[in-house]
């Protein structure tokens, strides 16, 4: 069982606290060659004040320090690279334990798994988009891609899955693990997971944009869909394409006024719906988890959500 896998290393609370605390402080550490180009860029150009950093908290907008989409993408993406490697180097040496364990009942990454369900989540999302676009194509505005898209490319394949690993790994990995075990009941690591999940995200500029339980709406979904993937299928891999397959479709293909990430899309849309998104995530995760019941052969029914350790 995925979740047994916190029993091969300490578990003590002592190791649970200074691995949450060394990988904040990874995170927060990963600021800092974004906060250096800021003291560059204000010190370079004089029409940037301190306001900008203020203004940047509420719109994540790197053209204001006059930094490009692609490179204000890698700066936050670097955040996470070195949230991760704190993460991994703390299971590693306070917990004792492998990373993958974190990841695979069976020790074993399965890349097939999550190279099926980017794609597939991928392809759910561009046709909810394409039928989107044909109701309300005044909504969408096209940018014609040019070099800098082909970074934009690189980026998305190479770096951004780090960022979303992190999180399902950290959330849905080690979070939900952690509860589990120390609780003795999957299902309460299972609603930890998702609050955790929720309030990562709900920090995030859309929240003021949009208002912060209409996209809390959204993000709830998502992680109770993310949470039902790994309870199913007693492995991380599925969850970590449809996080990926999401983060790559909303900077490369469609991105939103106010999202997280500014980057120079194929389109951008100029209206959405919290709720809405919310009830697509819902729609395409049955789609999901029906496909991915007959492909892996899930015995559901079996699942005992309150399954004693």
């Amino acid at each position: 069982m995925f979740c047994k896998n916190v029993e091969k290393g300490r578990n003590g609370i002592v190791h649970y606290i200074f691995t949450i605390v060394f990988t904040i402080f990874g995170y927060l550490l990963g600021q800092i060659p974004m906060l250096i180009a800021f003291y560059f860029a204000m010190n370079k150009y004089n029409d940037i004040g301190t306001n900008a950093l203020l203004e940047f908290q509420g719109n994540p907008d790197f053209s204001l320090f006059h930094i490009s989409s692609n490179e204000g993408l890698f700066l936050i993406l670097l955040i996470f690279i070195f949230a991760f490697v704190a993460l991994a180097l703390s299971i590693k040496y306070i917990h004792k334990r492998k990373v993958v364990s974190l990841i695979s009942s069976t020790m074993k990454i399965d890349w097939n798994r999550i190279l099926w369900s980017t794609g597939f989540w991928f392809l759910l999302l561009l046709l909810v988009e394409i039928l989107t676009y044909f109701n309300h194509p005044d909504r969408y505005h096209f940018r014609a891609p040019d070099s800098s898209f082909i970074v934009l490319l690189l980026i998305c394949l190479f770096i951004l899955p780090v960022q979303t690993t992190f999180e399902e790994v950290f959330t849905r990995g080690y979070i939900y693990q952690a509860v589990s075990y120390n609780t003795k009941n999957v299902f309460m690591g299972f609603l930890v997971s998702i609050v955790i999940f929720a309030f990562m995200h709900g920090l995030n500029p859309e929240t003021v944009k949009y208002g912060f339980w209409p996209m809390m709406s959204y993000y709830i979904s998502a992680a109770i869909l993310l949470g039902l993937i790994v309870i199913f299928d007693d492995r991380l891999e599925l969850a970590i394409g449809v996080h990926t397959a999401t983060n790559i479709f909303g900077a490369l293909i469609v991105t939103y006024e106010g999202a997280a990430m500014q980057t120079d899309s194929l389109f951008i849309n100029s209206k959405i719906s919290p709720v809405i998104l919310a009830l697509e995530i819902i729609v395409l995760g049955a789609i999901f988890l029906f496909v991915s019941s007959k492909k892996y052969h899930w015995d559901i029914k079996s699942i005992d959500w309150f399954c004693k350790y």
